[in-house]
């Protein structure tokens, strides 16, 4: 996928994050950026910087789940997305957000005990989320380009990230 910026020249630190960890974090954004108290400056969000990528994802996957299940999971488990962040600031937005999602698997992982397939997905997103957490906790700190965007899984329960990786 690609944007107009991308032939920008390259500042900040760029990020890779599978679509699913992407779409998690967007909708939480989004969620967010909706209940914003009127009257506050803030600066330009990362969501604002994202949106048009976010847009043309959320499509495709919508297109990809009334017509082909199997490109459907292909994109939301196995592509990446290449994001930028412009500064240290942004990073710490996409890790304060990120922490938010595993306070939300958390209690979505309560309300799930006794659904042992569904508390496995949950305890996976979770698990990789947390990783994807420690990650961007060490690039905010850092404030480094990094060598390989996605943190490597903790167990090897991850699906193979496999294919083409999609630019945004």
């Amino acid at each position: 996928m690609s944007d107009s910026r991308a032939s920008a020249p390259s500042t900040g630190t760029e990020l890779r994050l599978i679509v699913w960890q992407f779409v998690r974090i967007m909708v939480q954004l989004e969620t967010v950026s909706r209940v914003r108290v009127r009257g506050r400056e803030r600066g330009p969000s990362v969501y604002q910087d994202w949106r048009g990528s976010w847009t043309e994802i959320d499509r495709t996957l919508e297109r990809l789940g009334k017509t082909d299940g199997e490109a459907f999971a292909d994109l939301m488990m196995n592509q990446e997305v290449v994001l930028r962040c412009r500064d240290r600031s942004q990073v710490n937005e996409v890790t304060r957000t990120s922490e938010n999602v595993v306070a939300q698997l958390d209690e979505l992982l309560k309300a799930a005990r006794g659904d042992a397939k569904h508390e496995e997905e949950l305890q996976f997103e979770r698990r990789e989320m947390k990783a994807l957490v420690k990650h961007l906790r060490r690039q905010g700190r850092s404030g480094s380009k990094p060598k390989s965007g996605a943190p490597k899984p903790a167990e090897p329960a991850s699906p193979p990230r496999r294919g083409k990786k999609r630019t945004a």
